[in-house]
């Protein structure tokens, strides 16, 4: 489904020689369709450039991007968003916070569709809105009026999965989309994330820091380290895992990091 071929990227901000930063180097990976990735990796491992380069923030140096077939390497961050969800790391992102929940996720279904003037709310949509954010267990389905800014974080932070999902993208990419939030909060929005994707079968890379939640979410586990993957593993190897396995990983890579373990 996703083909990340070769992938190599560097980044030089003086142009001095000894500045050069290889930030992936010669990554290749194949995601299967319903797959879900989870990736770690210490800072400067590569895992931001990777979804940069996915979702064509940045442009690899060497290397090709292949969804569904189709070569996206060359194709520009507006052209290629119309195949992705993305959740960031920020609750404020991906919502608008002036508007309203129904405005904000009339906006997302209308997401890569052919602009017009015509503006209104179509009544079939607000009943599957109801139906979609009592799914979501935090109350949000009888508030469909009330603006976006006055939610609390992990309630906004759901409601942009939501919309992130609705139209069931080809590549749901997550970019530690919990980090910014409690515990509490943020095993409520992880457990929402594995419910959707399973009911919808999406395809999903998902960004963590977090060593417990990359083991117990997702059927596939992918480590960076200094641009190149140190494991990749899936399915009953990775529920085998703890966390004790992949500090020993990072320990026999030589590189010193704290990542939180809760």
């Amino acid at each position: 489904m996703l083909v990340i071929k070769n992938i190599y990227k560097e980044f030089n901000l003086t142009g001095n020689l000894e500045d050069k930063k290889i930030a992936l180097n010669n990554v290749s990976l194949k995601i299967k369709k319903g797959e879900f990735v989870t990736v770690i990796g210490g800072n400067g491992s590569g895992k931001s450039t990777l979804m940069n380069i996915i979702c064509g923030v940045h442009k690899p140096d060497k290397g090709k991007i292949i969804l569904d077939g189709d070569d996206i390497t060359n194709l520009k961050e507006h052209q290629r968003a119309k195949y992705f969800g993305r959740v960031f790391q920020d609750p404020k992102q991906g919502t608008a916070a002036d508007m309203s929940i129904l405005e904000n996720l009339e906006i997302a279904t209308r997401r890569n569709k052919k602009i017009t003037f015509r503006w209104g709310f179509i009544k079939n949509h607000q009943l599957l809105f109801k139906e979609q954010l009592k799914e979501l267990n935090l109350g949000l389905e009888n508030r469909l009026n009330q603006k976006v800014g006055v939610l609390s974080g992990g309630q906004r932070q759901a409601l942009t999965l939501l919309m992130a999902t609705i139209n069931k993208p080809k590549l749901l990419l997550l970019d530690e989309h919990t980090a910014a939030l409690d515990p509490k909060t943020s095993k409520i929005v992880l457990d929402l994330t594995q419910k959707i994707i399973n009911d919808n079968n999406l395809t999903t890379i998902m960004i963590t820091h977090n060593m417990r939640d990359a083991i117990k979410y997702g059927n596939r586990l992918v480590m960076l380290h200094n641009g190149e993957i140190l494991l990749d593993v899936s399915n009953q190897e990775k529920q085998q895992l703890k966390v004790e396995d992949l500090l020993n990983k990072f320990d026999q890579a030589n590189e010193s990091i704290t990542i939180p373990l809760i």
